[in-house]
Order: C-alpha cells, then sequence, then structure tokens
C-alpha cells in the first residue's frame, strides 16, 4: 500500500526503484554503486524499538547516504529509522500517549509555514504508536502535536526530512486504511466511522513531496 501511494505524489519521468525489506538479503548487493539521488524511508508496521533482521544493515546506510549527500525523507518509522541510525536507540521510544490515529490537527512553526506556504494548524493523517524523542543534530523541528512533540523536522546540513505523519495518504487511500484496519484500531477505542467523516486540510502529498524533490 505505502509504495503505490508514495509514487503517485513522484514525477512521471522519474525513474523511481522501490524495496520491500525484511531482512539483509533484500538489500541488493550493488546498492551503492546505483546512482540516485533521493531515498524515501517508509512507514510500517514493525516498531522502532525493536531491532528486526534488517535494521544493522539500514543504519549503515542511512549513513552512508548521509555522507555522501544524498537526500532522505523519512516517514513514520522511515523517520524514527533514521533517527535512530544518526542519533542512536535512545532517540527513540513507544509513544507514551499510546496509538496516535486518525485525520488530526498539527501545529507547524513560522519556519515551517513559510518554507511549505501552509497555516499554524494543519490536518494530517496519522497512525503509529512509537515516537522520535531526539532529532538529528541541526535539525529544525517544523511541528508538534500534544500527542507527539516531534511531528516534524528538516535538516539543511545532513539533507535530511522527517515527518511523523504519512503526506503520502490522500482522503481516499488513508480512509481506506482505516476501514481495513478497523479492528485493530476499535480495540485501540478509535471511532473508525467518526474517523473517516474527517478529511486533509491541504494538500499534503504535492507539498512535502516536491518540496523533498526540489
Amino acid at each position: 500500500m505505502e509504495t503505490p501511494a508514495i509514487k503517485k505524489w513522484l514525477p512521471e519521468d522519474a525513474i523511481v526503484t522501490s524495496f520491500f525489506i525484511d531482512t539483509e538479503e533484500f538489500f541488493p548487493k550493488d546498492l551503492l554503486e546505483r546512482d540516485f539521488t533521493h531515498v524515501i524511508h517508509s512507514g510500517s508496521e514493525l516498531s522502532i524499538t525493536k531491532t528486526s533482521p534488517f535494521t544493522n544493515k539500514a543504519i549503515s546506510y542511512i549513513k552512508i547516504f548521509r555522507d555522501k549527500g544524498i537526500a532522505q525523507f523519512g516517514i513514520c518509522y522511515g523517520h524514527q529509522l533514521i533517527s535512530r541510525a544518526l542519533v542512536g536507540k535512545q532517540s527513540v521510544r513507544s509513544s507514551p500517549n499510546g496509538v496516535e490515529a486518525g485525520w488530526d490537527p498539527v501545529s507547524f512553526n513560522d519556519h515551517a509555514m513559510k518554507l511549505f506556504g501552509i497555516r499554524e494548524s494543519e490536518v494530517v493523517w496519522q497512525y503509529h504508536f512509537d515516537e522520535v524523542i531526539e532529532m538529528p543534530e541541526g535539525s529544525k523541528l517544523l511541528a508538534t502535536s500534544p500527542h507527539t512533540k516531534i511531528q516534524a523536522y528538516v535538516n539543511y546540513e545532513q539533507n535530511l526530512l522527517g515527518t511523523q505523519f504519512h503526506p503520502e495518504f490522500d482522503k481516499e487511500t488513508g480512509d481506506k486504511l482505516f476501514l481495513d484496519d478497523r479492528e485493530q484500531l476499535e480495540r485501540n477505542n478509535y471511532n473508525v466511522d467518526e474517523m473517516v467523516t474527517k478529511g486533509p486540510s491541504f494538500d499534503t502529498g504535492n507539498i512535502f513531496f516536491d518540496y523533498f524533490l526540489k
């Protein structure tokens, strides 16, 4: 679901390669020999607090990409993975506030409002249970919420963009995932029928992916 949701926001002439990684063996052996300019680390159902079979290799690649000056965009789990790679395991945790899910408002600061041309409060798609509590060195906080302090950041020195929320989901794809995941959400005391009456307040996909690519 994540790959098509992201690809729809990328330029038609972009050469896009996607990998579903669950073990170290799924990383292409020639990955570092390939000519690419941007890397997007997407979301996952896994918890960043656990070390998966691919975690250590992913961390090593994130550091190499950073050192090569390759731009990296982390979304939800990907956002958490970048911080774990560049700051350390202490930079991420299971949220003490539990699951955050829904079309919910986040607060963008002045820097973010100027950067993206958006308002101070905007509604975005959320679905996560872990969070970042320490950003990579030199990062500028962009957004926050009562549930999760670090909702988004940018790092000009290390070519990083991170969002806890998911800019790739529009109203249709976001609602479908909530409906498909109804049982789990209701176990966490969410009213799915009420959740899908809401929607994004701005064009998150175009704004964030255009910024990242340009």
